[in-house]
Protein backbone atom coordinates (compact mmCIF):
# COMPACT_ATOMS: atom_id res chain seq x y z
CA UNK A 1 0.00 0.00 0.00
CA UNK A 2 1.36 3.62 -1.06
CA UNK A 3 0.37 6.80 -0.41
CA UNK A 4 -2.32 8.12 -3.20
CA UNK A 5 -1.01 10.77 -5.28
CA UNK A 6 -3.08 13.60 -4.20
CA UNK A 7 -1.72 12.70 -0.75
CA UNK A 8 1.82 13.39 -1.90
CA UNK A 9 0.64 16.59 -3.66
CA UNK A 10 -0.99 18.16 -0.63
CA UNK A 11 2.29 17.29 1.25
CA UNK A 12 4.19 19.27 -1.33
CA UNK A 13 1.82 21.88 -0.73
CA UNK A 14 1.96 21.96 2.89
CA UNK A 15 5.84 22.18 2.70
CA UNK A 16 5.84 24.63 0.16
CA UNK A 17 3.52 26.85 2.30
CA UNK A 18 5.43 26.21 5.14
CA UNK A 19 8.72 27.63 3.30
CA UNK A 20 7.21 30.86 2.04
CA UNK A 21 5.50 31.18 5.64
CA UNK A 22 8.85 31.22 6.59
CA UNK A 23 10.20 33.55 4.23
CA UNK A 24 7.90 36.31 4.91
CA UNK A 25 7.91 36.07 8.50
CA UNK A 26 11.53 36.63 7.93
CA UNK A 27 11.18 39.85 5.80
CA UNK A 28 8.61 41.03 8.05
CA UNK A 29 11.18 40.84 11.34
CA UNK A 30 14.14 41.83 9.10
CA UNK A 31 12.10 44.98 8.36
CA UNK A 32 11.21 46.00 11.63
CA UNK A 33 14.66 45.45 13.04
CA UNK A 34 16.28 47.49 10.74
CA UNK A 35 13.31 50.23 10.50
CA UNK A 36 15.00 51.53 13.58
CA UNK A 37 17.97 54.15 14.63
CA UNK A 38 20.31 51.54 15.66
CA UNK A 39 23.09 51.58 12.84
CA UNK A 40 23.91 47.77 13.96
CA UNK A 41 20.36 46.55 13.07
CA UNK A 42 21.24 44.92 9.80
CA UNK A 43 24.34 42.63 11.39
CA UNK A 44 21.33 41.59 13.63
CA UNK A 45 18.85 40.11 11.17
CA UNK A 46 19.82 40.33 6.92
CA UNK A 47 17.13 40.57 4.58
CA UNK A 48 16.80 36.41 3.01
CA UNK A 49 17.72 37.77 -0.30
CA UNK A 50 20.86 39.76 1.18
CA UNK A 51 22.00 35.87 3.19
CA UNK A 52 21.20 34.50 -0.85
CA UNK A 53 23.72 36.67 -2.24
CA UNK A 54 26.13 36.05 -0.03
CA UNK A 55 26.22 32.08 0.00
CA UNK A 56 25.70 32.56 -4.08
CA UNK A 57 29.16 35.37 -3.57
CA UNK A 58 31.25 33.12 -1.39
CA UNK A 59 30.02 29.49 -2.58
CA UNK A 60 33.23 28.33 -3.11
CA UNK A 61 34.26 29.53 0.51
CA UNK A 62 31.05 28.02 2.05
CA UNK A 63 31.61 24.41 -0.03
CA UNK A 64 35.17 24.52 1.39
CA UNK A 65 34.41 25.32 4.92
CA UNK A 66 31.21 22.80 4.90
CA UNK A 67 33.02 19.93 3.48
CA UNK A 68 35.44 19.99 6.11
CA UNK A 69 33.07 20.27 9.23
CA UNK A 70 30.89 17.17 7.15
CA UNK A 71 33.58 15.40 6.41
CA UNK A 72 34.62 14.90 9.93
CA UNK A 73 30.95 14.53 11.27
CA UNK A 74 30.16 11.35 8.65
CA UNK A 75 33.09 9.76 9.93
CA UNK A 76 32.53 10.63 13.42
CA UNK A 77 29.01 9.60 12.95
CA UNK A 78 29.81 6.27 11.71
CA UNK A 79 32.39 5.62 14.30
CA UNK A 80 29.71 6.34 16.89
CA UNK A 81 27.19 4.21 15.14
CA UNK A 82 29.46 1.20 14.98
CA UNK A 83 30.36 1.24 18.39
CA UNK A 84 26.89 2.14 19.40
CA UNK A 85 25.82 -0.88 17.88
CA UNK A 86 28.29 -2.93 18.80
CA UNK A 87 28.20 -2.55 22.79
CA UNK A 88 24.41 -2.18 22.70
CA UNK A 89 24.67 -6.54 21.46
CA UNK A 90 27.30 -6.93 24.25
CA UNK A 91 25.36 -5.60 27.00
CA UNK A 92 21.98 -7.49 25.90
CA UNK A 93 23.46 -10.43 26.85
CA UNK A 94 23.34 -10.29 30.05
CA UNK A 95 20.96 -7.78 32.64
CA UNK A 96 24.34 -7.59 35.04
CA UNK A 97 26.34 -6.21 32.26
CA UNK A 98 23.91 -3.72 31.05
CA UNK A 99 22.99 -2.49 34.69
CA UNK A 100 26.75 -2.30 35.14
CA UNK A 101 27.60 -0.27 31.92
CA UNK A 102 24.52 1.87 30.95
CA UNK A 103 25.17 4.38 34.60
CA UNK A 104 28.53 5.66 32.86
CA UNK A 105 27.41 5.95 29.58
CA UNK A 106 24.80 7.91 31.13
CA UNK A 107 27.42 9.82 33.04
CA UNK A 108 29.31 10.76 30.40
CA UNK A 109 26.72 12.00 28.56
CA UNK A 110 26.31 14.66 31.86
CA UNK A 111 29.39 16.05 30.69
CA UNK A 112 28.37 18.97 28.71
CA UNK A 113 29.92 19.48 25.39
CA UNK A 114 31.35 23.08 26.27
CA UNK A 115 34.16 21.65 28.34
CA UNK A 116 34.33 18.38 26.55
CA UNK A 117 35.32 20.01 23.40
CA UNK A 118 38.36 21.92 25.03
CA UNK A 119 39.64 18.98 27.09
CA UNK A 120 39.67 16.70 23.30
CA UNK A 121 41.49 19.39 21.74
CA UNK A 122 44.34 19.30 24.53
CA UNK A 123 44.05 15.69 24.23
CA UNK A 124 44.51 14.88 20.46
CA UNK A 125 45.99 18.45 19.77
CA UNK A 126 44.99 18.06 16.10
CA UNK A 127 41.23 19.45 15.13
CA UNK A 128 40.39 17.01 12.63
CA UNK A 129 40.52 13.89 15.03
CA UNK A 130 38.74 16.37 17.67
CA UNK A 131 35.77 16.87 15.83
CA UNK A 132 35.77 12.61 14.68
CA UNK A 133 35.89 12.30 18.28
CA UNK A 134 32.52 14.38 19.50
CA UNK A 135 30.93 13.39 16.58
CA UNK A 136 31.64 9.75 17.38
CA UNK A 137 30.78 10.81 21.10
CA UNK A 138 27.60 12.34 20.67
CA UNK A 139 26.19 9.13 18.09
CA UNK A 140 27.40 6.66 20.58
CA UNK A 141 25.00 7.48 23.12
CA UNK A 142 21.87 7.91 20.81
CA UNK A 143 22.74 4.52 18.73
CA UNK A 144 23.44 2.85 21.71
CA UNK A 145 20.59 3.68 23.91
CA UNK A 146 18.42 3.00 21.40
CA UNK A 147 19.50 -0.15 20.02
CA UNK A 148 19.22 -1.64 23.87
CA UNK A 149 15.90 -0.89 23.93
CA UNK A 150 15.04 -2.08 20.55
CA UNK A 151 17.18 -5.57 21.24
CA UNK A 152 14.94 -5.67 23.99
CA UNK A 153 11.52 -5.41 22.30
CA UNK A 154 10.81 -8.31 20.91
CA UNK A 155 7.54 -9.93 22.52
CA UNK A 156 7.66 -12.76 24.71
CA UNK A 157 5.65 -15.19 22.73
CA UNK A 158 8.26 -14.77 20.02
CA UNK A 159 11.25 -16.19 22.79
CA UNK A 160 9.25 -18.99 23.30
CA UNK A 161 8.73 -19.46 19.33
CA UNK A 162 12.53 -19.38 19.06
CA UNK A 163 12.67 -21.75 21.94
CA UNK A 164 10.70 -24.25 20.62
CA UNK A 165 12.58 -24.50 17.38
CA UNK A 166 15.18 -25.13 19.89
CA UNK A 167 17.22 -21.62 18.81
CA UNK A 168 20.12 -20.80 20.69
CA UNK A 169 21.43 -17.48 21.83
CA UNK A 170 23.39 -16.93 18.88
CA UNK A 171 20.17 -17.47 16.51
CA UNK A 172 18.30 -15.66 18.48
CA UNK A 173 20.14 -12.77 18.16
CA UNK A 174 20.23 -13.20 14.64
CA UNK A 175 16.63 -13.71 13.46
CA UNK A 176 14.63 -12.37 16.62
CA UNK A 177 17.05 -9.41 18.65
CA UNK A 178 18.49 -8.05 15.59
CA UNK A 179 15.75 -7.28 13.41
CA UNK A 180 13.42 -5.81 16.20
CA UNK A 181 15.99 -3.53 17.16
CA UNK A 182 16.46 -2.26 13.62
CA UNK A 183 13.60 0.77 13.80
CA UNK A 184 14.80 1.44 17.01
CA UNK A 185 18.24 1.83 15.28
CA UNK A 186 17.49 4.16 12.86
CA UNK A 187 15.38 6.20 15.12
CA UNK A 188 18.84 6.67 17.31
CA UNK A 189 20.96 7.18 13.92
CA UNK A 190 17.88 9.93 12.58
CA UNK A 191 18.51 11.81 15.66
CA UNK A 192 22.76 11.82 16.00
CA UNK A 193 22.50 12.59 12.44
CA UNK A 194 22.13 16.27 12.77
CA UNK A 195 23.71 16.74 16.31
CA UNK A 196 26.88 15.00 14.92
CA UNK A 197 27.72 17.79 12.78
CA UNK A 198 26.96 20.23 15.53
CA UNK A 199 29.15 18.79 17.31
CA UNK A 200 31.91 18.98 14.97
CA UNK A 201 30.87 23.17 14.48
CA UNK A 202 31.41 23.17 17.88
CA UNK A 203 34.97 22.06 17.45
CA UNK A 204 35.07 24.54 14.91
CA UNK A 205 33.91 27.70 17.39
CA UNK A 206 36.36 26.59 19.79
CA UNK A 207 39.71 27.54 18.29
CA UNK A 208 39.90 24.98 14.92
CA UNK A 209 41.24 27.42 11.97
CA UNK A 210 39.26 26.06 9.44
CA UNK A 211 35.24 24.92 9.02
CA UNK A 212 32.03 26.12 9.02
CA UNK A 213 31.76 27.61 13.06
CA UNK A 214 35.85 29.11 12.34
CA UNK A 215 34.02 30.83 9.19
CA UNK A 216 31.06 32.21 11.52
CA UNK A 217 33.26 33.28 13.94
CA UNK A 218 35.48 34.95 11.13
CA UNK A 219 32.11 36.83 9.73
CA UNK A 220 31.18 38.30 13.20
CA UNK A 221 34.33 40.34 13.00
CA UNK A 222 33.12 42.37 10.42
CA UNK A 223 30.33 43.69 12.07
CA UNK A 224 26.94 44.41 9.60
CA UNK A 225 29.15 43.75 6.88
CA UNK A 226 29.95 39.98 7.75
CA UNK A 227 26.40 39.34 9.31
CA UNK A 228 24.38 37.74 5.88
CA UNK A 229 27.91 35.59 5.48
CA UNK A 230 27.05 34.29 9.17
CA UNK A 231 23.74 33.94 8.53
CA UNK A 232 24.49 31.71 4.99
CA UNK A 233 26.97 29.56 7.19
CA UNK A 234 24.25 29.01 9.12
CA UNK A 235 21.88 27.72 6.44
CA UNK A 236 24.37 25.95 4.85
CA UNK A 237 24.80 23.74 8.09
CA UNK A 238 20.95 23.26 8.40
CA UNK A 239 21.22 22.08 4.48
CA UNK A 240 23.79 19.72 5.88
CA UNK A 241 21.71 18.20 8.92
CA UNK A 242 18.97 18.02 6.73
CA UNK A 243 20.42 16.22 3.92
CA UNK A 244 22.60 13.79 6.68
CA UNK A 245 18.67 12.58 7.88
CA UNK A 246 17.50 11.99 4.79
CA UNK A 247 20.71 10.08 3.96
CA UNK A 248 19.74 7.62 7.16
CA UNK A 249 16.09 7.64 5.93
CA UNK A 250 16.90 6.29 2.14
CA UNK A 251 19.25 3.78 3.93
CA UNK A 252 16.35 2.37 6.25
CA UNK A 253 13.89 2.24 3.12
CA UNK A 254 16.91 0.22 1.15
CA UNK A 255 18.27 -1.97 4.58
CA UNK A 256 14.48 -2.46 6.53
CA UNK A 257 11.38 -1.70 3.85
CA UNK A 258 9.43 -4.43 5.38
CA UNK A 259 8.52 -2.06 8.42
CA UNK A 260 4.61 -0.75 8.14
CA UNK A 261 5.47 2.90 8.08
CA UNK A 262 8.27 2.43 4.88
CA UNK A 263 5.51 0.11 3.59
CA UNK A 264 2.81 2.90 4.37
CA UNK A 265 5.43 5.45 2.39
CA UNK A 266 4.83 7.64 5.44
CA UNK A 267 8.66 7.68 6.67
Amino acid sequence: MSLAPGTKGRERLITAAVVVGVLALWYVAALLVQSGDDPLAASKLPYPHGVIEQIVDNRSVLAEAGWTTLKQALIGFAVGAVVGIFSSVVMAQAAWLEAGVIPFILAAQMIPMIALVPIAQNIFKNDDVTRIFIAAFITFFSVSIAVLRGLKSAPPPAYELMSSYNAGRAKTLRYLRLPAAVPMMFTGLRIAAPLSLVGSVLVDLSGAQSGLGYLMLAAITFGSEGAAVLWGAMIVLLALGFLMTQAVVLVERIVAPWQPDLRHGKA
